[in-house]
């Protein structure tokens, strides 16, 4: 069977998301029964509309400018100009400065959205704010109906715990314009500080707006005038602006004099990929200011004011003209008009004109405005006042206002594969004479909707000029990318799969998936593959539905398929065959794999180490293709279910098939083992704060301490089992074991002081040792390597000086002191029996000569007697006569200059 190397398909390779056709701006409703048709490429005066409204109002027409429906922004009229079924009570006003607009809903042909703005009075018991109702031109036999469950759907522009603002709710103004994306739109309004742009999507209205806060205050006192004037965003989406009619904190009414003209002319940026507004900057103040207008390039912004005498009679009005390619848009104002006109709304055509609504201040309009050449500078631009005939219709003060990307001049292209001839289409509602292609390969067309063929796959540049009137405008570019189609096997291909039947019959499943990297050539593109029975099949399947399971039983032995292979991003596609085949497999010998212990009877297993270790044992080709499964079937098959490079289980048996360019190499299966490995998480030892302290800390509590066996990484960057430290603090460290398992413990090393001895306390044979600071501590007598006790309490110690050791028993040093002890007895018995009837200080050494007798006084301080210290001592009489049993208290200077007191009894 010969093969197939690329059939050139047509792919529609779509860039234009359904968005705009050509002239969806075509015919305008508004005024009194007035309106325009657009479709000859000058304004024809249409006298069929039933609008009766004094400002807001909005028409919709299709791609070819047929009419479609049109609103006030509380009655919907479908394209016969008769009331919708359910196309009342929707919640605009006709005395609402722009009280609708139609927005389309993306990726849908038949519906949409109708936003509509309430006229802000606080003399009215109830203000509706902003809402929306969906259309749908798919009902009531193709003229559409008003969706019921989704009208009037109220959004919320203000701050709900404010009892002013939630009762007016929004200002008068509503603009829109196409997103970054190309596919959404972002419908914007105004009320106080706030600017809420709200994107329409194919989801539909997304309710939550991206807000923006202003420097300028348009507060809620004297709103009924406050939340008059114009919004509008400039065709390219990247300005904004606004007109306030008035910026005043009165609700009071009556003429426009000099003090009570507080309306203001802004200007924004506006950002059309995140919806954002900012860097505010004023072009006109103390005016009363009400339409507003961008040229088609949005180079120029129009804004009408109306004028009033200084007793505030009205005068007419002033066109304005402001330059937004200067560095001081301010200073570019320029007065294109004063007339006795109203101000009026300004609405940019399809014919690239802006229109001009209003008639004169003491009489009727039925002609309206129109510039020319609003690109233009000052009178350049070729303002005429009231030219464009309504033939007997009167006009008001609105215009009905557009998605203002409508107006810009663009076009899109389909079908990018080499080969094919790629289709260019102008879209937007730009008028033009002529055009001309330059595609970027030295070749062009002056056809408006031309069909061209690249020569070879790359990057082009393709620009387009319009021509209106004899002019060029500046060309328009893009980059475009003509894709190749991908590359497959010159000839059939072959894909064996492995049996462990000898006697198979050449029948078996195959799994699809596995054959991908055989027809596809490039490893550098993303790419999808389908299957089929024969070519016509796979041709036939435009949406790639019908493709066989990727999970497939050959219905004969060495089965030709055909495979699909297309690139997604471009949608070129080519065509291959491929053989079905089996093979005998080769049994593989695995290792068992150990995972590391998780402490739940689980492992972490990494097979990502083992497949680099199964690639080695059988000296694999490194692009082999290695695969891990929980059953044996999953494997034989080679499902896209297959275990990851790091796996958590319990022991278990694994499978493995390894599958070697076209074909399956060969199956196995090895066992899972848990490794153990536990640390000790925490330990605290002792670091003695001595000057120059050095100590050892390890990494104990290992299964196997032995360091070929362990890896260690310390938090002090070293890397052996044990490190020396020098001052306290937390040390961690990361062991690693042969199989990479890893366990931290961390050490905490706390600080303690060596010891120091605030007192020692001695009373007769008894002292009291008292420390600096609290602690452990082992004391001993006279001996540092002595025995050493927990009690800082000595008792029945000899007359004599005594050396008192005080030890940290976490090894934090020695410290000592000497005391001087003098014994002496605690009573004595003068009974005349020979035994203890005189009391004395005995065993006094040489060291403690007295200075002075030793004074005995009884409790009330009375001295009773004195005694030389080498005497016999008191025999208990005061005078000759002996004293009753008491407690008696003695004094004696030492020879060091310190007093020695005590007492002790008396006992007969």
């Amino acid at each position: 069977m010969c093969y197939i190397r690329f059939l050139p398909v047509l792919f529609i390779f779509l860039v234009v998301q359904n968005f705009y056709g050509q002239r969806e701006a075509s015919r305008w409703y508004f005024g009194n029964g007035a309106g325009l048709d657009f479709n000859s490429g000058s304004p024809v005066a249409l006298t069929d509309g039933q609008l009766e409204t004094h400002e807001g109002c909005s028409t919709i027409s299709d791609q070819n400018g047929n009419l479609l429906f049109y609103s006030d922004g509380i009655n919907v009229w479908d394209k016969a100009h008769r009331l919708m079924p359910n196309g009342t009570g929707l919640l605009g006003h006709e005395s609402s400065t722009q009280s609708a607009i139609i927005i389309p809903k993306n990726d849908s042909k038949t519906q949409y959205y109708i936003f509509t703005v309430d006229e802000p009075d606080p003399e009215e018991p109830i203000n509706h704010g902003l809402n929306y109702t969906l259309v749908d031109l798919s009902l009531n036999n193709g003229f559409g109906d008003v969706v019921t469950y989704e009208k009037n759907v109220h959004l919320i522009t203000y701050n709900q715990s404010d009892p002013a603002e939630s009762f007016l709710k929004c200002s008068e103004k509503i603009t829109a314009v196409q997103h970054n994306d190309e596919r959404s739109i972002w419908v914007i309004t105004h009320f106080i500080d706030t600017f809420y742009a709200f994107e329409v999507d194919e989801n539909g209205v997304n309710a939550t707006p991206v807000t923006s806060q202003t420097n300028t205050i348009v507060p809620t006192g004297g709103y009924k005038q406050n939340g008059i004037g114009y919004l509008k965003v400039s065709p390219d989406g990247k300005k904004i602006g606004v007109a306030h009619s008035q910026v005043s904190f009165s609700n009071q009414s009556g003429p426009k004099t000099p003090s009570s003209k507080t309306g203001r002319v802004l200007l924004y940026d506006f950002n059309a990929n995140t919806g954002q507004v900012s860097n505010e900057l004023s072009l006109l103040s103390n005016n009363v200011p009400y339409g507003m207008e961008f040229s088609p390039k949005s180079t120029k912004l129009y804004a009408t004011a109306n004028n009033y005498d200084k007793d505030g009679r009205p005068m007419g009005s002033t066109l304005f003209q402001f330059d937004l390619s200067v560095s001081n848009i301010p200073k570019s104002q320029q007065d294109i008009s004063t007339s006795s006109n109203v101000a009026g709304g300004l609405q940019l055509a399809l014919d690239g004109k802006i229109y001009r609504a209003g008639y004169p201040i003491n009489g009727a309009g039925f002609n309206i405005s129109v510039i020319d050449n609003p690109e233009l500078k000052g009178a350049m631009c070729n303002y005429r006042q009231n030219t464009i005939s309504l033939n007997g219709k009167p006009a008001e003060l609105g215009l009905p206002p557009y998605v203002q990307s409508l107006f810009l001049f663009k076009f899109e292209f389909t079908n990018v594969c080499y080969g094919d001839a790629t289709d260019f289409l102008i879209t937007g509602d730009a008028p033009f004479d002529s055009v001309e292609w330059d595609f970027g390969d030295n070749t062009t067309s002056t056809d408006t909707s031309p069909k061209h063929t690249f020569e070879k796959p790359g990057d082009y540049t393709v620009s387009l000029i319009k021509y209106v009137g004899g002019s060029a405008s500046d060309p328009i570019s893009k980059e475009i990318t003509i894709y190749d189609a991908p590359l497959v096997p010159a000839e059939l291909a072959e894909y064996f799969q492995c049996t462990d039947n000898p006697n198979n019959t050449g029948i078996g499943i195959f799994n699809l998936n596995q054959i991908n990297s055989t027809v596809s050539l490039d490893t550098d593109q993303v790419i999808n593959v389908f299957y089929y029975n024969n070519l016509l099949s796979a041709q036939k399947d435009t949406t790639n539905t019908n493709a066989l399971s990727y999970q497939y039983t050959n219905s004969k032995p060495d089965e030709i398929l055909v495979a699909k292979v297309i690139n997604p991003i471009s949608g070129c596609k080519s065509y291959a065959e491929v053989q079905l085949k089996m093979k005998p497999s080769t049994a593989l010998d695995i290792s068992p794999l150990k995972g590391c212990d998780l402490g739940d009877g689980t492992g972490e297993f990494h097979f990502d180490l083992k497949k680099e270790a199964i690639r080695t044992e059988l000296n694999l080709p490194e692009d082999s293709s290695i695969r891990f499964y929980t059953t044996e079937t999953k494997s034989s098959i080679g499902t896209e279910d297959y275990l990851p490079d790091t796996y958590t289980s319990g022991r278990k048996t694994i499978y493995v098939r390894i599958n070697n360019k076209n074909s399956c190499y060969g199956s196995g299966k090895f066992e899972l083992e848990i490794e153990s490995f536990d640390v000790i998480e925490n330990q605290e030892v002792l670091f003695c704060g001595t000057e120059g302290y050095e100590m050892t800390i390890s990494a104990t509590g290992i299964v196997d301490n032995s360091e070929d066996n362990y890896a260690y990484l310390w938090s002090t960057g070293g890397t052996t089992p044990t490190i020396n430290i020098n001052k306290p603090g937390v040390y961690s460290v990361m062991i690693t074991n042969v199989i990479g398992c890893t366990a931290q413990s961390s050490i905490s090393v706390i600080e303690t002081i060596p010891p120091t001895i605030k007192n020692i306390e001695v009373s007769n044979d008894r002292l009291e040792v008292f420390m600096n600071e609290n602690g452990a501590y082992d004391y001993a007598i006279n001996d540092e390597d002595g025995r050493y006790q927990e009690s800082p309490i000595f008792q029945n110690l000899p007359t004599g000086t005594v050396t008192v050791f005080a030890r940290n028993k976490n090894d934090c040093g020695i410290t000592s002191r000497e005391v001087s002890i003098i014994a002496y007895p605690k009573f004595f018995t003068p009974n005349g029996d020979q035994v203890n009837d005189y009391w004395q200080l005995d065993g006094l050494s040489s060291e403690f000569e007295l200075q002075t007798p030793i004074f005995i006084f009884d409790r009330f301080g009375s001295l009773l007697a004195q005694i030389d210290p080498i005497s016999s001592g008191w025999d208990g009489n005061y005078k000759g006569k002996p004293l009753t049993s008491s407690d008696y208290w003695f004094s004696v200077k030492l020879d060091n200059g310190k007093t020695l007191r005590g007492h002790f009894a008396l006992k007969r």
